[in-house]
């Protein structure tokens, strides 16, 4: 984590280097914040490599192509034309060749790997993952509320280890980013978000409920992300 921090720290320096740059002229006709746009998006494509995420290369590269749509004489098909194939590429490579699954390893020199690990057992949880990856362990003995932040990242959460007494609220702002729920056999998950250019999916296959089975309540926003709701 201390890595990721100093090497986001360095990438807003360079920020903030470009624009004065810019501002002094010595751009010519680019724009600094093209390039400012341009070098965060070259480290989210060059992060999603490994582990292989589709939706972490292919939406950059969109975003490039309306970036410099006028130099590369694309101005017809940008915006939507090509967030559109960015987004079918996405989901048919995921579908045609699915991303392997992927586990910490003990070297240090991986170049995004879940490397920060949480617990926590609150009833009121909090998890705010931006430009990095978390692995979250749920260990609430009465979970309420979990508010989850995921933006350009990857977030595992598991709550085998949760106990609701009636019902539990996850309230989901995810953007570019990609959560994994490991959730229980036994309890109830209802899908409440507003889904854009995204998806949530369950795989597995949960208990039948009961009238006393606890209650996962999902809400909240998933854009241009994948959820995942896993039954274990």
């Amino acid at each position: 984590m201390k890595k990721n921090s100093i090497f986001w720290g360095i990438m807003l320096l360079l920020a903030a280097a470009f624009l004065i740059i810019g501002k002094l002229g010595y751009l010519g006709g680019i724009s600094a914040w093209s390039i400012i746009f341009t070098i965060f998006l070259a480290v989210i494509m060059i992060k999603s490599i490994r582990p292989l995420n589709y939706w972490g290369i292919l939406f950059p590269i969109a975003f490039l192509c309306i970036i410099y749509d006028g130099q590369l004489g694309i101005e017809t098909l940008t915006p939507w034309t090509v967030l559109i194939v960015a987004f079918l590429g996405s989901c048919g490579l995921s579908l045609i060749f699915p991303p392997k699954k992927w586990h910490k390893s003990s070297h240090d020199d991986e170049p995004f790997d879940f490397s920060e690990i949480d617990f926590d057992d609150d009833s009121n949880v909090r998890q705010n993952t931006r430009f990095g990856a978390t692995v979250k362990y749920i260990n609430s003995a009465d979970l309420k509320t979990v508010d989850l932040v995921c933006h350009f990242g990857g977030v595992k959460v598991y709550f085998d280890k949760a106990q609701i007494q009636t019902s539990a609220v996850v309230h989901l702002d995810v953007s570019f980013g990609g959560v994994e729920m490991y959730v229980p056999r036994e309890w109830k998950v209802e899908n409440h978000t507003s889904v854009s250019l995204g998806a949530v999916e369950e795989k597995g296959m949960g208990a039948v409920a009961t009238a006393d089975s606890p209650m996962l309540k999902l809400v909240g926003t998933v854009s241009l992300s994948g959820v995942e709701i896993i039954y274990i």
